[in-house]
């Protein structure tokens, strides 16, 4: 064996070695100690436009943490999108800083009131309270009295984007009615009742003969009990009195004419 030549043999091994000593140690090194060498600060990334779990994972990986900011209405972007970003994007920051990102909640919405049975002012109050709008008034034959909310378009519970209406359908009642017993009601009165059933006042006339107080129902056509068509026509005829006449009495005694003035009698002076 040449000993001369052997360290020239063990050479290529010795570096081969070293070199591999040197790079598990820089590995190790990077792994345990990564803040010392890798650079101090970094370019934020852009996230704006993202999810906010997507905007998260990239400034996660460029060495930053994504930290949840506030939320705004937004007519146009969905919500869970990032609308900004804090610091900037673009900007030289510090690697391990909080990124606060603020985030899109979608459009503004409001819930269709429950407005069944209500009359049409009343609706309009409680479709108004959620910042809809009363829209259309309609109105269609039902069971329900003559006047007050049977639907709703869109329905309850339906949530609107905002701003945005409500139109509402209204009784006409049903198509036909029973004629209701209105004697010794007033006329006032039996007007009311007749139209809130959806049927009409076609004419009211006076009766003299009758003893029943002023202005009082004695007649009605149809009779009660009787089925009407919806929007028909009801006649009335109510109690009047008419003034009694002025009556003159005479007494046969005729009062003598007013005394001039020159002859009325003068006052005793004191």
């Amino acid at each position: 064996m040449n000993w001369r030549a052997l360290p020239r043999r063990a050479l290529p091994y010795l570096i081969a070695a070293a070199g591999g000593f040197l790079l598990s140690y820089a590995a190790v090194f990077l792994f345990a100690f990564p803040a010392q060498v890798l650079p101090d600060d970094g370019i934020l990334p852009n996230v704006v436009g993202k999810t906010y779990e997507d905007g998260a994972g990239i400034l996660q990986k460029a060495g930053f943490h994504a930290q949840q900011g506030e939320s705004r209405y937004h007519k146009t972007i969905p919500a869970n999108i990032v609308l900004q970003e804090d610091p900037p994007a673009g900007s030289r920051q510090k690697r391990g800083i909080d990124v606060v990102l603020a985030l899109s909640a979608g459009q503004k919405t409001a819930e269709v009131p429950v407005t069944t049975n209500m009359s049409q002012q009343q609706a309009r109050i409680a479709i108004e309270n959620t910042g809809l709008t009363l829209g259309n008034v309609s109105e269609q034959l039902a069971d329900q009295p003559r006047g007050l909310v049977i639907a709703t378009s869109p329905p309850a519970g339906t949530q609107v984007q905002l701003p945005g209406s409500v139109d509402i359908v209204l009784s006409k009642g049903p198509a036909t009615v029973q004629m209701p017993d209105l004697f010794g009601r007033s006329a006032g009165e039996a007007r009311s009742m007749v139209e809130q059933l959806g049927l009409r006042i076609a004419g009211m006339s006076r009766d003299t003969s009758s003893l029943q107080p002023e202005n009082t129902v004695i007649r009605q056509i149809p009779a009660a009990g009787q089925t009407i068509s919806a929007g028909g026509p009801v006649s009335l005829t109510v109690s009047h009195f008419p003034p009694p006449p002025s009556i003159k009495i005479d007494t046969g005694i005729t009062a003598p004419p007013p005394l001039p003035a020159s002859r009325l009698p003068l006052s005793p002076s004191r």
